[in-house]
């Protein structure tokens, strides 16, 4: 045997001591969670905590000295933390399917692939099962940085008493699926209404001809194309890889770096964290200066706006609820004091929910 060879094996033996340690100390910690698992059943309390998510990461990330990135040993920890949560209580997972949509890859960055993901087929669909509770959280998109807000998801925060228990960000990177290699011959395009925007202007230089089709889901553009053998689909290369279709082209989005944020909604709260955010939406009397004193309302507390949105009150004509999220938790006193100010202010008001800021954390 050569000194190579003998070096190989000498290293060999020591990563099987070590896999031997770790799978001991993983199933070792495994117990501990299926304990607390009893602990929480037995008090009420809820299966999946974001704040003790955070707090893990946060640990894992700080303990992280290389040669393997932070990222990697997040994403180890994900799939430990899915797989404990499996043996605790096996969640019920709702998004906008069919699987393959980016709201599906967004689940499983966030969860894990040890939950049961079930596929609906609108975003109202999420919310209702979720409040029936069939399911015991949705995840949705909320908005987009390039295209904005995702209307039927504000809406339904009106239509329901679910609240946001966490949130993530994804990239979006846009992929054409199909069996046509020939672009000339292409005459039809499948992709949900927002992505087909985002993807604009390479649609208009490249298919300046074919037909643009609106589908319920991004995954369900590229199902549709697997069965009709037609056209060709705005996709992830994940539903490409599960609908067995080629990549005709990769990253055709016209702007890099596109990113969505999805919500995940229930009805649990999240303790506070070192770094949270709030939701709330009001509505408020239609005269001069009424936002304005809302917003300086915030201005005064020093609290900083993360966003704000408004849609239309659908029964009265050009008035609007207004979608504000902001930093802090609704627990600390000065938030606590704030939302009591706003409220007074308000002709309709809610509260919907106070949870972890996504930060750097797994997308």
């Amino acid at each position: 045997m050569s000194n190579a060879e003998e070096e190989l094996k000498k290293l060999r033996s020591g990563i099987d001591s070590l896999d031997t340690q770790i799978i001991e100390l993983i199933q070792k910690r495994a117990g501990y969670a299926q304990e607390i698992g009893r602990v929480k059943k037995e008090s009420g309390g809820p299966i999946y905590r974001p704040d003790r998510e955070k707090d893990v990461y946060e640990k894992v990330t700080e303990l992280s000295k290389g040669p393997l990135p932070a990222s990697v040993i997040r994403a180890i920890y994900r799939e430990m933390m899915s797989g404990t949560i499996a043996l605790e209580h096996p969640l019920k997972i709702g998004f906008l399917g069919p699987e393959g949509s980016f709201s599906h890859s967004a689940l499983r960055s966030k969860f894990g692939t040890s939950i049961e993901a079930v596929p609906q087929t609108s975003i109202p669909d999420v919310f209702r099962m979720v409040e029936e509770e069939k399911l015991d959280y949705g995840v949705v998109p909320v908005e987009n940085s390039t295209e904005g807000q995702v209307s039927s998801t504000l809406d339904m925060f009106l239509e329901t008493n679910l609240t946001v228990y966490s949130e993530l960000y994804q990239r979006i990177s846009f992929s054409l699926l199909g069996f046509e290699t020939d672009l000339a011959a292409v005459k039809r395009i499948y992709g949900i209404r927002i992505g087909n925007e985002q993807c604009r202007n390479w649609i208009s230089a490249n298919l300046p001809n074919a037909e643009v089709v609106d589908t319920s889901s991004t995954a369900m553009a590229a199902k549709l194309v697997s069965e009709r053998k037609d056209g060709l689909a705005i996709a992830s290369k994940i539903a490409g890889e599960i609908y067995k279709l080629n990549v005709i082209a990769e990253g055709i989005e016209d702007y890099s770096g596109n990113t969505t944020r999805f919500l995940v909604i229930g009805k649990t709260e999240s303790p506070v964290t070192k770094e949270d955010k709030t939701s709330i939406v009001f509505s408020i009397p239609n005269q001069t200066g009424s936002l304005f004193q809302i917003l300086k309302t915030f201005h005064d507390a020093s609290v900083n706006l993360t966003k704000i949105e408004s849609r239309p009150l659908k029964r009265n004509l050009w008035e609007y609820h207004f979608f504000i999220d902001f930093l802090g938790h609704k627990e600390d006193p000065k938030i606590k004091s704030l939302l009591e100010t706003v409220k007074s202010q308000c002709t309709i008001f809610k509260l919907l929910g106070s949870y972890p800021t996504a930060g750097s954390f797994p997308t």
